[in-house]
């Protein structure tokens, strides 16, 4: 028996119809996902020409809310900012340094969004040995107006130490001392009592006198310190937070001080107009070698350059006190518009 198959008729139109629907659908789904594409692509080409034109960007840690002094910060108080690294100040805290200053106070009122700032908060410590890091200590030493800077140096400075030893009776004056430097970039926790900064944004009556400086130092530093404020006086000298260089320079006696004084007469090649007295630095002793000697000329301010013999009797008047100590001798060697000049008389 023979199996027909049945005879369907399709219909044409109906065929390209649906043909003509699933190509629209294709088209569309096509053409939306190369807009997509081509918007990403235009989307990163802004972005990079934007980040160009701003420059690097910093990530910066903002408040999440205004916040008044007091507030405690930590991860739900502050948020992360990317700003152009051209608008971060030097103290603007970074989210790569804030684990830092976790859970440090605010001293004053900040303002949401805006970066914080290392002035704007403050560690809380127990007391003051909670505010000194691992491995550090803190020693105080005496200082006065001079040693001081004339009271402006302030916590958180930085300073360099030298040492001034004296040898001998001290009858020569400054002729048996020395200056070494001792220790550099030594920083201060404190001034007298004062621990801090004064705010700026609090104005008002400064109390800068002090009689001492806290100091930040290893314990080794520490007992090298005390046993130097025993051999001798600690100078302080004041120098830039952003000035790294170590401290190096030769030790400084009256001898090499001198001969600087004289190199520098020679150099600028200054003649002698008049007699002189030669002084002889130190060389006590007979079996000693001979000792450095400076020349001063008669010739210096407040002596007549000649007197003749009717004005003899007034020479002794209008003459200058012999220098009684190296550091006479040395503001008088300086002031002399003649340069020291040997003789054999």
């Amino acid at each position: 028996m023979k199996i027909q198959r049945p005879n369907i008729k399709i219909n044409k139109t109906w065929l390209m119809l649906i043909a003509a629907v699933v190509l629209a659908l294709l088209t569309t789904w096509l053409t939306s996902k190369y807009l997509a594409q081509r918007e990403q692509t235009i989307e990163e080409t802004v972005r990079a020409r934007s980040d160009q034109a701003r420059g690097a960007m910093v990530a910066v840690v903002v408040p999440v809310r205004p916040m008044s002094a007091g507030t405690v910060l930590d991860e739900s108080t502050v948020a992360s900012r990317n700003v152009p690294a051209d608008f971060v100040y030097s103290d603007t805290i970074t989210v790569a340094d804030f684990e830092q200053f976790k859970n440090n106070v605010l001293i004053r009122n900040v303002e949401r969004g805006k970066p914080l700032r290392k002035a704007d908060v403050q560690e809380v410590f127990a007391d003051f040995s909670g505010s000194l890091k691992e491995g550090k200590r803190a020693m105080t030493i005496n200082v006065d107006e001079i040693n001081s800077v004339s009271h402006m140096v302030e916590p958180g400075n930085l300073v360099d130490l030298m040492l001034v030893l004296s040898s001998g009776d001290g009858a020569a004056g400054g002729a048996n001392q020395t200056v070494v430097p001792f220790l550099d970039q030594v920083k201060v926790l404190a001034t007298g009592q004062k621990v801090t900064h004064d705010d700026p944004a609090t104005p008002g009556e400064r109390k800068v006198s002090y009689s001492n400086f806290t100091l930040e130092v290893t314990p080794t530093q520490a007992a090298r310190l005390a046993l130097a404020t025993e051999l001798g006086k600690i100078r302080a000298v004041l120098r830039n937070e952003n000035d790294k260089q170590t401290v190096d320079f030769e030790t400084v006696t009256a001898n090499n001080l001198l001969d600087d004084i004289r190199e520098r007469a020679r150099r600028t090649g200054r003649k002698s107009s008049g007699a002189y007295v030669e002084y002889f630095i130190g060389g006590k002793a007979s079996n000693e070698p001979v000792a450095p000697a400076i020349n001063v000329p008669l010739a210096v301010p407040g002596l007549p350059a000649q007197a003749d013999a009717g004005t003899a009797g007034n020479a002794g008047a209008n003459q200058m006190a012999a220098p009684q100590t190296l550091t006479d001798l040395v503001k008088l060697s300086l002031g002399n518009t003649a340069a020291p000049a040997k003789s054999n008389k």
